[in-house]
C-alpha cells in the first residue's frame, strides 16, 4: 500500500471567481433591515454593502459571506449610533 501526501496552499487556485448565489436578494433584504433598524439612508447601506462584499470576492468558501457582510455592517452602524 502506498500513501501520497498532498499539500494545499492558500491563495489563488486558478479557479474562476463565482458570485455568491442570491447576492442581489440578500443585499436588498439587508438594506431594508438595516434601514429600519438604524435609520441610515438605503443607498448608503447598499453602497457600503457592495464595498464589503468586494472584500470577500476571492474567498474560497462563499457560503458564509452574507453572514460576514451583515456582521461588518452592523458593527459599522452600531458605532455610528453611539
Amino acid at each position: 500500500m502506498s500513501v501520497t501526501a498532498t499539500v494545499v496552499e492558500a491563495g489563488d487556485d486558478g479557479a474562476p471567481e463565482r458570485p455568491v448565489p442570491g447576492v442581489g436578494a440578500f443585499v436588498d433584504s439587508l438594506v431594508a433591515l438595516l434601514h429600519t433598524e438604524y435609520g441610515v439612508d438605503p443607498q448608503a447601506i447598499r453602497s457600503r454593502a457592495t464595498e464589503v462584499l468586494a472584500t470577500f470576492a476571492g474567498a474560497r468558501v462563499q457560503s458564509f459571506v452574507p453572514i460576514l457582510v451583515e456582521k461588518r455592517l452592523r458593527e459599522l452602524y452600531r458605532g455610528l449610533r453611539t
